[in-house]
């Protein structure tokens, strides 16, 4: 019944005791009950004017904790390895630092048929890879330029895209798509295909890839 409580006034917001009664067919004398419990422990505040309740920043703050011990890798990891048995390829998960990606996890199929040169704490350009250019793609024109103009541009292989403005409509490509590519314009022989993943907070820091021949 207080969890029921707490659900109404994070839907509805502001909400005196008649409000709560009717929403959640429980007695005003109950309901009072709960919130003069929950406004002792300090997880609502009553507005004096209104006499109306609303929660408070605490369970922000406890969120936030449980927020910042989030493991991706270990939510991830059943999704990556299923792909990479679906597939017989090899599964990457990458981390976005500044204007590079880190691999964070890497799964080889045992059929796999391509060997990349990738290891778990490599780190690479974000602009060479179908992992990098997956959340690019998400980011901000302003940002993308900076990213780009703090990249030394080396044509790692024939198809490494070293012009700016191809680059931006590959992008343009990708938000169409909803997933990222990179054919042989990272390591000769090797084609990737990437997807950017959001985290709690809408922001596109992560990506997970297949690479193949």
């Amino acid at each position: 019944r207080t969890f029921k409580i707490i659900e109404l006034l994070c839907k509805n917001g502001c909400c005196g005791v008649t409000e709560l009664s009717a929403a959640s067919s429980l007695n005003k004398t109950t309901v009072f009950r709960l919130l003069s419990t929950l406004l002792m422990l300090g997880y609502v505040e009553k507005d004096a004017a209104t006499e109306k309740y609303s929660l408070t920043l605490k369970f922000l703050k406890l969120s936030s904790s449980l927020l910042t011990d989030i493991d991706i890798r270990r939510y991830a990891n059943g999704y990556l390895q299923a792909i990479a048995a679906k597939t017989g390829e090899t599964v990457h998960l990458v981390e976005r630092s500044d204007n590079e990606i880190i691999y964070i996890d890497k799964f080889d199929s045992t059929q796999n048929s391509v060997r990349m040169v990738s290891r778990i704490g490599l780190s690479l350009p974000m602009i060479y890879t179908a992992v990098g250019k997956s959340i690019m793609a998400r980011l901000s024109e302003n940002e993308t330029e900076k990213i780009w103009n703090s990249t030394e541009i080396v044509k790692k292989t024939e198809k490494t895209v070293v012009s700016y403005g191809e680059f931006l409509k590959e992008l343009e490509t990708v938000r169409k798509n909803g997933y990222a590519t990179d054919l042989e314009e990272n390591e000769k022989g090797v084609c990737c295909v990437a997807a950017a993943v959001c985290d709690v907070y809408g922001e596109y820091r992560y990506a997970f890839s297949v690479s193949a021949p």
